[in-house]
């Protein structure tokens, strides 16, 4: 099997698989196009002129997409990951359909693989990112509110980004 044959992935999908990718981390240095490939089962494409970045991303609904690309920003002796859904329809669509593996979810899921958590505020007083930090590994986890429908989709979190470390 192939992995250009995975069939129209949903956000859930590419949750999990970010998920199990996190979850056998031991460090940054794990972070290869190989590695990211088997733990996630997608098909990942070098950039062309750094060899030090790599990555994949794809249209999930007409107002939401996918990215996950590996980077060693400039000075930094670390690979970074970066995983985030990113609005490319309807520039204030509702999270709807790419939160049905919410917040929630994702911090249950990492306490469960050993992380411990933390927040980090911003400006007024308002929750900025969570802070998932194991011996080895750091990762930074973004939220945002399902929608303004109503208060109870305002206060919902889903996962916007995620970087790791």
């Amino acid at each position: 099997m192939t992995t250009t044959a995975t069939p129209q992935l949903t956000a859930d999908d590419i949750s999990r698989r970010v998920l199990k990718l996190i979850e056998g981390l031991k460090s940054s240095d794990q972070l290869t196009p190989e590695y990211v490939e088997q733990q996630t089962g997608l098909a990942i494409q070098r950039a062309a002129g750094r060899a030090d970045s790599f990555g994949t991303g794809a249209q999930l609904t007409p107002d939401w997409s996918y990215n996950l690309y590996v980077t060693k920003p400039d000075g930094a002796d670390r690979n970074k990951l970066i995983f985030d859904f990113s609005r490319t329809g309807e520039g204030n669509a509702p999270m709807s359909a790419i939160c049905g593996v919410d917040f929630k979810q994702y911090a249950e899921a990492l306490k469960g693989m050993g992380f411990q958590d933390s927040v980090s505020y911003g400006e007024h007083g308002r929750v900025d990112h969570y802070r998932f930090q194991r011996p080895t590994l750091s990762l930074e986890v973004y939220i945002e509110g399902e929608s303004s429908e109503t208060p109870e989709k305002t206060t919902h979190h889903c996962v916007k980004m995620i970087t790791v470390e």
